[in-house]
Parts: structure tokens; C-alpha cells; sequence
């Protein structure tokens, strides 16, 4: 493996690529969409480099060096077809099914198309395959592993056609989408008129403004409004409170982040990538978001949600089928009623007529279907690096290095110190005196729904002071030690420069 260099990015968040996400994205590439024969493989493996060493084996003489678990991959290698055979159907009684006949065939037949494309890739050098993988390294990859992976989406297994999936591409910051415990998801039609633009800003206005996430398509309609709302909670504490208490808020796209549309809404793709948001995608760079995919694409968004809320939708429209996988995973469904005469209320107006969503009565008071308002949790262990990778690997589970989220928390991995260092700078800028009773005070009414006591909180004080952090004065008093400001985000990163 080579030295570990360093490749300019575009990326706001650059984070370390590891085997496990590289060897999960190959195989992602491999399927051109979620693929039920590939997620049972990969059950039965419980390893993606020892799968994708198996599926590879006809393709080259030997496995590519740069995957984990090379002991199991040499013990399985010159046998790789019936390991595979026996694996799958490991993986499928795993997941609760049985493999008969039919199924063994079915899954010959996908392995056959998985080399296909699997043979247009550099798979066994680390460089190249990083680079294309993550789009010249604009973009992360995050696998189960990682501390940024939103784990609700787990529950998609339940669905024994559509599988989770095996990885995720994104850009922006990774830990909004471990930020909030119960995401908010708002959809609609791309067509709503007035008032289903009102509801959808203010959903996403009022839940970002308790800390939630808000998460959406990023279409035009009303997911652009919900986005813009949550951006708007972020924008109001600019210079008079701490921004980062505002919830964040995230994209998923049908298609390859980089193919990120449409084009109307590249301003707020732009603004949600400086806001601390996201966007992201199960696709691999240079998928074209086909309109099959969108319907895909739905189930990740309601499957990240806590609460879905219908904005506004007709008859027949996509935010329905987001519904119903929202319904199917048990998540909490409110839609928004509206005028019986007018078709964009239709869909909205028969979730709750035939009792499978709860009734939106407020667009401005969120209290009744979301979670105790909190501050977002920024703090995640992992390491800033390379992500394209070019000879770098890490295990990121192992790493203690943070990636920049609030002003000044880089290396703050503890979540209750950062918590703290955030309540210390609003207390400075409200000009108030930071003694240890005030913080833990301040703590508390910050966050409600939280048990923090008075050994937690001094506990936190002592580390961050050990940390050079925050200085103790000997009356007590308590200021932070530096502040330094977030780096801007270069230009060459944004939507109106790379619309593809």
C-alpha cells in the first residue's frame, strides 16, 4: 500500500476511507440499484471485501490487497462459486427466508451481471477505484460502521423486495445525519400551490427550530420549501444566539449527488452545504436520477424519519408513496388537510379520511408529533482525512479525530463537552457570567429531555479545562480559550459551478 497522500477535495467534510465502505460502494456499483440477492450475500459473509473477493474471483488471479479479512478471502478463494452458493443461503435464512431452487438460479443469474459491471472497474488498485468512487474525492462514503450512518434505515430489512442500503454517498457535513434521534421528514408535490408551500416551510421552520432534522428530496415543491425553512432556523440565530442549535437538514437524491437537481434549486443545495446540511445518495457517482429511482429513493427518506409530514399532495402523487413506506415501517404520519374542492388536497385529505395519518393541525406548533426540542448532536468520533483515499486506510472505529461541525468543538468527540463548550458562547455572547452552576443551569434549559448532573457536568468542565479548551479563573469564572471560525467552504465546491 502506498504512503498515505493528500488529494485537494471539494468536500466540505472530507472523511478517512476505510476497506469496509470502499469494498461496500464496489458492490453498490455492482447491483445499479438496492438488489434483495446482494443484501443476503451480504448477510451471509458479514463481510463486504470477503463478498466482493468471491464475486471477483473469475476476473482476476488474485484478490485485490487492499481488502480486510484477507485470511478468510485465501481460505475461500479457490472454491469461490460454491462458498458463494452456500453463503447466500446462509444470509437468506438470516433474513428470515428460505433459498430454494428458483432463488439459487436468480442469484446465478445476478452474479453474472454484477461481473459485468464490476469488470468496468479498476478494482484491484485502491487509487484509481477510490478516485472514481468517490468522484474525483468530492465525495464521502459511510457504511454501517461508521459513527455517521443514520441507523433507522436498518429497519428497511423489514421489506423482504427492497433492500437497505449497503452504503452511502454524500457531501456536506456527515454528522447531520446522526444529529437528531427522530428526523422529520416533509414531502409534497413539486406542484403545491400557497398554502402547501406554507406548510412545508413552516414544518421544517419549526422543527429545525427545536433542533430536529429536517429531511426531504430536495425537489422543487415542497421539499425546496421544508429545506428552506430549516435553513431559515439556522439563519435567524446568526449573531444573536448560537447557530448551531438549529436542527439541520438533509437531501436524498434518486441519482448520483454530483447529478443533484433540479437546477432551480442549486441555491438552496449551495445554502444547505454551508448550513451544516447534506446531501446524499445510495447511488454511485454518475447515476442518472431515472424516475424509477425517485420511488426508491423515497423509502431512505421515510425510513430516516422519526415523523413524516405530507405537505400537500394529489391523488396520485410521489410524496404518497413516501407515505406508505413510512406507514409500513411504523413511522409516526401526520398530513396536512386541506380544501376538499381543490385537487392538490386530495392525497392529504384521504390519508386521513381512511385513518393511516394523524391530522396536522398546526403547521406552526410541532409540540404534538415531535420529540422534546434538543441541540443537535455534533460531536461524533471519526477522522478528517482524504476521501478519495489515495493509499489511505483507516479504521473508523478507531479513530478519535473529529470533523468540523460547531466553531471550534475539532477534536471535542464527547457529546456532553460539546454541549457544554456551546452553552459557555451563548452565555458569552448574552454577555453572562460562566460559572459552574450557570453552565450546568444553562445546560439544563437547553436541554429538557437530557439528565445532566452536577458530577456529569463538572466532570465535562475538568476535561475541557485539562483540554486547554476553557480557562477557570480563580474566582471561578469561566471563559473559552480560543475562537476560532469554521473554514469557508471553496467556491469550486458549488452547485452553479458543477451541476453535473
Amino acid at each position: 500500500m502506498p504512503d498515505p497522500t493528500t488529494l485537494p477535495t471539494r468536500n466540505t467534510h472530507p472523511l478517512a476511507l476505510d476497506a469496509d465502505s470502499l469494498s461496500r460502494a464496489t458492490l453498490s456499483f455492482c447491483t445499479d440499484g438496492p438488489d434483495a440477492l446482494m443484501f443476503a450475500a451480504l448477510k451471509g459473509t458479514q463481510s463486504a471485501s470477503l463478498l466482493l473477493a468471491l464475486i471477483s474471483a473469475p476476473l482476476t488471479a488474485s484478490p485485490p490487497d487492499w481488502l480486510d479479512h484477507m485470511d478468510r478471502i485465501d481460505a475461500s478463494i479457490g472454491k469461490a462459486q460454491t462458498k458463494l452458493d452456500r453463503l447466500f443461503i446462509v444470509g437468506t435464512a438470516r433474513w428470515g427466508r428460505r433459498a430454494d431452487a428458483r432463488g439459487l438460479e436468480r442469484f446465478h443469474t445476478a452474479l453474472s451481471r454484477w461481473r459485468e459491471r464490476l469488470a468496468t472497474l479498476p478494482f484491484q488498485a485502491w487509487e484509481p477505484l477510490a478516485d472514481r468512487l468517490t468522484f474525483h474525492g468530492g465525495q464521502w462514503i459511510i457504511g454501517p460502521a461508521s459513527p455517521y450512518w443514520p441507523h433507522q434505515i436498518d429497519d428497511l430489512a423489514i421489506r423482504s423486495d427492497w433492500a437497505p442500503p449497503l452504503c452511502l454517498w454524500g457531501m456536506g457535513d456527515p454528522t447531520a445525519l446522526v444529529s437528531c434521534d427522530e428526523p422529520v421528514a416533509v414531502v409534497g408535490s413539486r406542484d403545491i400551490n400557497d398554502y402547501g408551500r406554507f406548510v412545508a416551510r413552516n414544518v421544517g421552520l419549526q422543527a429545525a427550530r427545536h433542533g430536529h432534522l429536517v429531511v426531504s428530496g430536495g425537489a422543487k415543491g415542497a421539499d425546496a420549501a421544508a429545506h428552506w425553512g430549516a435553513l431559515a432556523a439556522r439563519e435567524e440565530r446568526d449573531g444573536v444566539d448560537d447557530p448551531d442549535h438549529a436542527g439541520r437538514t438533509v437531501a436524498v437524491f434518486a441519482g448520483g449527488v454530483e447529478r443533484r437537481g433540479p437546477s432551480c434549486n442549486f441555491r438552496l443545495f449551495d445554502a444547505m452545504l454551508t448550513g451544516g446540511g447534506a446531501l446524499i445518495s445510495e447511488m454511485p457517482p454518475g447515476t442518472i436520477p431515472e424516475a424509477r429511482r425517485f420511488l426508491l429513493r423515497n423509502r431512505i427518506i421515510a425510513a430516516m424519519a422519526g415523523v413524516v409530514v405530507v405537505a400537500q399532495a394529489r391523488h396520485r402523487s410521489g410524496a404518497l408513496n413516501t407515505a406508505t413506506w413510512a406507514a409500513e415501517m411504523n413511522r409516526t404520519l401526520v398530513a396536512a388537510p386541506g380544501d376538499i374542492d381543490e385537487p392538490y388536497n386530495t392525497g392529504c385529505n384521504r390519508l386521513v379520511h381512511d385513518g393511516k395519518a394523524v391530522l396536522l393541525a398546526s403547521a406552526t406548533d410541532l409540540s404534538d408529533i415531535c420529540h422534546a426540542e434538543h441541540t443537535p448532536y455534533l460531536s461524533v468520533s471519526s477522522c478528517e482525512s482524504d476521501v478519495g483515499g489515495a493509499g489511505t486506510r483507516t479504521n473508523m472505529a478507531d479513530d478519535a479525530c473529529q470533523v468540523g461541525d460547531a466553531p471550534d468543538d475539532g477534536d471535542v468527540t464527547d457529546p456532553l463537552q460539546s454541549m457544554t463548550l456551546t452553552a459557555i458562547r451563548v452565555m458569552l455572547r448574552r454577555h453572562a457570567v460562566c460559572t459552574a452552576d450557570t453552565i450546568l443551569a444553562e445546560l439544563r434549559d437547553r436541554h429538557p429531555g437530557k439528565v445532566i448532573s452536577v458530577a456529569g457536568a463538572q466532570q465535562a468542565l475538568t476535561a475541557l479545562e485539562s483540554a486547554n479548551r476553557i480557562i477557570v479563573a480563580e474566582d471561578g469564572t469561566i471563559t473559552l480559550a480560543s475562537s476560532a471560525r469554521p473554514r469557508p467552504m471553496p467556491e469550486d465546491h458549488l452547485s452553479v459551478r458543477h451541476p453535473l
